[in-house]
Parts: C-alpha cells; structure tokens; sequence
C-alpha cells in the first residue's frame, strides 16, 4: 500500500524543474522570515538601550633634568614600566579614587514602562544628602512621587514601607536620614514624576565603583610614544565623559601624590642627620676656641709632621669606617619600619662607594623588585589573596637578611674602627713628651675637621638629592580631552538590521533547500519517465484546469476545442495505437485526490465524440462521485446491479451526451471487495460489452485498497493516473508491485494537472495539437456549466478532492 511506501526522499542532485517549483511555491518563506526578523531587529533596536563612549589619549612621560645638570645618573626616580603603569589605570583603587570624585553619593533613576534610565545631570529632580544614619539603606530604592500637594519620599526599612512627606528644596529628614529634594524645573518634575516612577538610591563606593568599572577601557596605543587611551562605556554620554576624564585625573594625581611623599620621606632623614649633626660640629668648634682664648694658642703648629700624618690617615679611615656604621645603622633603621618600594629604591645612593656595596646593594635591588612586584599584583589582588601573602613572606625574609647582613657587616666593621681607636690612641700616648697645650690643641683641631668633613659630605649628598629630585618631573600629560558624544557605539543599526535581515533570508532559504532535498512530488511527465518502471508506458498528460470545480465533470464536450479536449484526442489516438480493438478502460490511481474520475469522466467524453458508443462505470463504492459530476442520484447503480437488487435499465443513465451513458457506484455496501471479484460483476461487464464500445471503468484507489487490482488486470488498457504536483514519487513504487506481484502485463500512465509551459502548447512535454483555443466555446462552458468561485494563481487540484 501506499502508505507503507512513503519512505524519506532525498534529492541528491540538481533538478531545474524542481528548483522552479520550490522558487514558485515557496518564495514567500525567505520574505516572511525577513520581514519577522526585521521587525525583531526594530523591536530590539526600539527597546535597547544605547551604548554611549567617550575616550581621550594620556601620555606617560617622566624627566630628569637633574641628571643633565649635575651629569650622574638619576638619584631618586625611576621610569616605571609602560604595562604595569596601564595595569595601575585599570586597577578598582585607582577607580575608586576616579569615582570619588565625581561626588556620585546618591544615583537618580526614572523607570517607565521598559526601560530603567540613569539619570545623570538630565534629571528634573535633585537629591542632596546631608546625612545617612542607616547604613543598610544603601543601594536600596527611594522612591520619589507627587500627591498633588507634597513630594512623597517611600522606601522599606526592616520590612515595612515608611513615608517621609514634603515641598521641593525642604529638608526630608526623619531617624534614617537627611536629605534635600530640589528641582531646578518643577513643572517637568511633575509632569514626569506622573508619567514615570521617579526614585534614587545612597551610593558606597566600593559597590558603586565595582558596578560602572564593566565599562571602562584603557588600551595600550603606542609604547614607543607611552601612550594610551582612557575610555568609558555606557548608557550616558555625559557620565561616559566625566568617568574617563575623572580616571585620567586620578592617575596624574596619585603618581604626583605618590612621588612627592616619597621625597619628602627622604629628605626629612637626610636633614634629620644634618640637625644632628650641626651640633656636634658647633660644639666641636667652640671647644677648640675656648680652648685656644684660656690657653693663648691662636696658631699652633704641628709638632711632628710625621706622626700628624699618621694620625691623620688613621683618623681618616676610622671617620670612613664611623660613615659606612652610620649608613648601616641608618639603612637599619629604615628596613625596620617596613618602608615601601620607593623609599627601598632611595636606599641605593646611600650605599654608593662603600665597602659593603657589592654584598648589600645587590640583596636591596631584589627586595626592590619584589616590593614592585607585590605593587603591580595588588593592581589586581587584594591584600588577602594567597600570592600576596606568598610575597609579603619572601619580602620579610629578605630584608631580615639584609638586616643580618648589615649587623655581621657592622660587627667587622667596628672591630676595624677598635684597631683603629687603639692605633690612634698608641699614636697619642708618643704625643706625652710634646707640650700638652699643643697636644690639646691638635685633639680639638682633629674633632672639628671630622665633623666638618662628615657635616660637608651630607650637606652635598641633599644637594644633589635635592637638585636631582627638583629636575625630575613628571610629564604624564592628557594628549585629547574625552567629549560628550551623543552618536550611539551600540547598539550598531545597520549590523542589527543587517545581521537579522540575513539570518532571516538565512533561514528561509534554508527551509526552501530542505523542501528541495526532501521534494516527493511528480511534476512533469520526465519525472514519471525517470522513476516508472519500463514496462509502464505513459500515454500523455492532462493540462490543469485553470478554474476549481467542486465535483469531478465532463469538459470535452462543452468545449471541444478546448487545450483539454486537445490532450484527451492525444490520449485517444495513442490508446488506437496500444490496442486497436480495446473494449474495456480501467482507470485507478494511488489514492484518492489525483484525479481518476476527472479523467474518466473526460477521455469518456472524448471517445464517444468519435462516435463510439460508451459507457462510464463507477466502481469507486467507498467514494463514489460519478454521480456528483453528473448531477443524479445515487439510488441505483453497481451495488444494487451486482447484488440483483436492481436492473441493469434502472442503473444506466443514458444520453448524457451523444453516445454516452453512465452507472453510479450505487448505494454504499459493507463489502465491496467481494462484490468487485464476485461472477456477478464479471457478467455484468460482459453484458455491457455486447451494448457499447467502450467501458470505462472508475475503479477505486489501488495504493489503498486492493479491490481493483483484479479489474486493472482483465481491462484491455489498464490506466494509472497520477497527478502533477499532488502525486509523491513513492507512489511509483505501487507500479512497480502491480508488474512483480500482481502479474500485471501493461499499465498505461496519465499525468493529471500539468501546470502549462511556455515551450509546449499544452505544457506536459508533447507537442501533439494545433494549438487553437476556441475562446468563445471556453466561455460558454464556464457559464453553462459550474460558477467560477475564484481564480487561482498557484497549483490547484484538479477533480477530485
């Protein structure tokens, strides 16, 4: 049956026809999914809100002028490094400090129907906080209306709903907080306060800042030139311009603020020790003139050159080796107090020339390293994150051994400077035979050099410090102001549209390629050519009938110059040349709807038109619709004739037209198989054969059922209709079981419904015919015969329905 053979199709090859008939059918596929998604696209678009952003270009740039003036490398900076300086910008530190100053403290909001907006300095309200005493309101929604006397402050506090009532520009204060509500325009306050649901929220701005930093952009735009951009996504041109500005300030300020700390930590030490040491050195110098008015020694020489001199550079190397314990001590005292990067780094000029600065200098630029690792990782990390904690470790060892370092270095170091206190003072005690006034004197004159010597040393160290730190400056500098830019980046118009108008043809073409692959009908008669089996011989097509009919009826008559007419004489004439001397006609199809009556009804008409006398049988009993297309009733036919309840003159309707006659099916039996293969039909046929010419036999669908099967198999010319663009090609499979299985010796083939084609004249591939169309006989049929209900641009079914 024919239902069982309706196995998936796939078209693996390329059919023009084919393709021509999916175009026709379904071009609307592609539109409508256009047209869908178009609207989708508008709707979007309508309801999106748009992404507004602002950029401007910052250069980094540090110079040292210093290090021109004084020629020596640079004291107490550092270039830091491009990256890690854009990483500094990204950071929610700097961000906080960025959004800390816009003075965001309270966000207003106007929510309509769709959309929530942020209004940022376009609002017809103001809010100004005074004080917030709960904390815990914080993020939560204030709503703000109109009564129509007073402005209505709403919101929840420990899960009841409190109102706090008064005029614009009044305080709002109750337990919770203070607050002014101002409006620079009350008239459109009022309007929007009734049109949309006005509220603000208490800003921190630890959440605040880590809610807008989604949007901000900072992108590397040339190392070369250090520069990079600043920039700030979001739903407001005007905050996109104040974010990315406030972010750009931030950052000049804290390097600022972060350099001049550090400088200021360094020459406070540094003056600390001139301080202390100004004392000394005045002290030293009044006791030597003191020394010289009660003693009455205004210039006196040097006893012994020799032993000056010996004195002298032991006193040298123990003033150097007092220096380098005053720098340990010093650069001690500084690890001990947890210093930062900045001041680590300044430690380096102090170990310049020393005995120890191969072994300590190396270990200091290491902890240096590490320190401006952890700055960089807290860019990103905070202060609990396991690899700070890691860090913070390795840096607390490390300046432990450099503390180690220092005390076993300053141990030696004052075990020298004891061997060389011991030396001096062997060289004093040879000074007990020289005038002790003298000796004196020159003990006096020694202190004060010192001093004065270590008082010069300091002195020219903050200079250079000074003059170093004065050259350095810092050129970070905004290259473009951002601007407020009222042209949306997002979102982008022509991509939505774009994108959803080709996602719409996308999935309409995709649909009409899947009907193309899984395409199962027989359109023309190359279609039945290429699947029917060899044996089937098809005798030609109908062309469709270009108005829709209720009923099955009889065309050729009314209009027998008609393109139908034209195709049944082509039918005629090559049923002469299969059987010339053929008596019977079964007609069947594979299931109802393709059209069999129609053809029996007409090729009947045609024949008789050549003056044979004939006969239509309706044997179609489950269906019947001979009778519909004749106009009669269906009170006496086959099933009464085959059963003996009626006679074969009650069945026959007679001269329906000149050498035509008919039977209807009759009423419906409970078994019409039995009836079709009973001896009674088989001697009703004869009778009938020995009164007209030709029968013509209506038989039922064989993809259904198998009644018919045995009359397509006694008839002269077996018939099997199948119909254009209604018909699946599976059906040819049914064919192909009546040659195997049934023995069928021939089967004729009909194509019903061929749409017409411009290349032929009659559109179902043959050029039989003249081509002449009475249109006068054309018109006269549609009025005599059926109503015209309506005309049909696309394939209708012909016939049966």
């Amino acid at each position: 049956m024919v239902s069982q053979q309706n196995s998936f199709v796939i078209n693996k090859s390329y059919d023009s026809s084919i393709f021509r008939t999916i175009v026709r059918r379904f071009w609307w596929w592609p539109v409508l999914f256009i047209g869908l998604l178009a609207l989708g696209a508008f709707f979007y678009l309508r309801y999106t809100k748009p992404v507004y952003e602002s950029n401007l270009i910052l250069q980094l740039s540090n110079e040292d002028n210093g290090r021109e003036v004084l020629d020596i490398e640079k004291i107490g900076s550092k270039n830091d490094d491009y990256y890690s300086q854009i990483e500094l910008v990204r950071s929610q530190l700097l961000f906080e400090h960025a959004v800390r100053s816009l003075n965001l403290n309270v966000s207003l909001f106007s929510r309509g129907e769709i959309l929530t907006e942020e209004k940022y300095k376009s609002s017809s309200f103001n809010v100004l906080p005074y004080v917030l005493k709960d904390s815990t309101l914080v993020n939560q929604e204030i709503g703000v209306t109109y009564d129509g006397t007073n402005v209505v402050l709403s919101y929840l506090s420990g899960g009841k709903t409190k109102i706090v009532k008064g005029q614009l520009g009044d305080h709002f204060e109750n337990d919770d907080f203070d607050v002014v509500v101002k409006s620079v325009t009350p008239e459109i306050f009022l309007d929007e306060s009734a049109s949309n649901e006005l509220y603000f929220t208490f800003n921190a701005i630890g959440p605040l800042s880590g809610r807008l930093i989604s949007g901000l952009i900072v992108e590397p735009v040339d190392e070369a030139a250090q520069t990079l951009k600043i920039g700030y996504r979001g739903h407001n041109a005007e905050m996109c311009r104040d974010v990315s500005m406030a972010v750009a300030n931030a950052f000049l300020n804290y390097s600022d603020e972060t350099k001049k700390k550090g400088s200021e930590n360094i020459l406070k030490f540094i003056n600390n020790q001139l301080d202390s040491l100004s004392g000394e050195l005045k002290k030293s110098k009044d006791s030597l003139m003191d020394y010289q008015r009660s003693e009455n020694l205004p210039d006196p020489e040097s006893v012994s050159v020799s032993l000056k001199s010996n004195v002298d550079a032991l006193q040298e190397q123990l003033f150097q080796l007092e220096d380098e314990l005053s720098t340990l001590q010093a650069i001690n005292q500084k690890l001990s107090e947890s210093p930062n990067r900045l001041e680590v780094y300044r430690l380096l000029p102090e170990l310049l020339g020393k005995s120890f600065e191969v072994s300590i200098a190396s270990h200091i630029e290491l902890l240096h390293q590490m320190m401006e690792e952890k700055e960089d990782l807290l860019f990103r990390l905070t202060d609990e994150s396991a690899e700070i904690k890691r860090l913070d470790k390795r840096i607390q060892e490390k300046i432990k051994l450099i503390m180690r370092s220092i005390n076993a270095i300053e141990s030696r170091l004052m075990a020298k400077a004891k061997v060389l206190r011991s030396k001096v003072m062997s060289l004093e005690g040879e000074y007990v035979n020289l005038p002790e006034k003298k000796m004196e004197f020159n003990r006096l004159k020694n202190i004060q050099d010192l001093n004065e010597k270590y008082f010069q040393l300091l002195t020219e160290k903050k200079v250079l410090y000074a003059i170093s730190d004065a050259g350095y400056a810092s050129n970070n500098r905004i290259l473009t102001k951002s601007e407020v830019n009222l042209l949306p980046v997002a979102p982008n118009r022509n991509l939505i549209y774009g994108s959803f108008i080709f996602f719409g043809l996308l999935i309409g073409l995709a649909i009409m390629f899947v009907k193309y692959i899984t395409f199962n009908e027989i359109n023309q008669l190359e279609d039945l050519e290429s699947i029917l089996p060899s044996k089937a011989t098809i005798l030609g097509g109908v062309p469709l009938f270009q108005y829709s009919l209720e009923y099955s009826q009889l065309i050729v008559t009314e209009a027998p110059k008609s393109i139908m007419a034209e195709s049944m004489r082509k039918i005629r004439v090559n049923l002469s040349y299969i059987k010339p001397d053929f008596k019977t006609i079964a007609i069947s199809s594979s299931i109802s709807g393709e059209g069999k009556t129609f053809v029996a009804l007409n090729l009947a008409g045609i024949i008789s038109m050549s003056g044979k006398k004939t006969i239509i049988i309706d044997l179609d009993m489950r269906k019947p619709k001979i009778h519909l297309g004749f106009g009669v009733q269906n009170v006496h036919g086959m099933s009464g004739l085959i059963i003996g309840q009626s006679t074969l003159e009650q069945c026959i309707h007679k001269n329906v037209s000149e050498n035509l006659d008919f039977i209807t099916a009759g009423p419906i039996p409970p078994n019409p198989s039995e009836l079709l293969l009973s001896e009674e039909f088989t001697a009703i046929v004869n009778e009938l054969k020995e009164m007209y010419d030709v029968i013509i036999i209506d038989n039922p669908p064989v993809g259904l059922v198998s009644d018919g099967v045995k009359i397509l198999t006694d008839a002269d010319i077996p018939i099997y209709v199948f119909k254009s663009h209604y018909s699946k090609r599976n059906f040819a499979m049914r064919v192909k079981e009546l040659f195997e299985m049934q023995q069928l010796s021939s089967l004729n083939v009909i194509l019903n419904g061929v749409l017409k084609d411009k290349k032929s004249i009659y559109g179902y591939g043959y050029g039989y015919g003249s081509g002449y169309v009475d249109q006068e006989e054309n018109t006269k049929f549609k009025e005599q015969n059926f109503l015209v209900r309506w005309f049909k641009k696309l394939i209708k079914r012909n016939g049966d329905n």
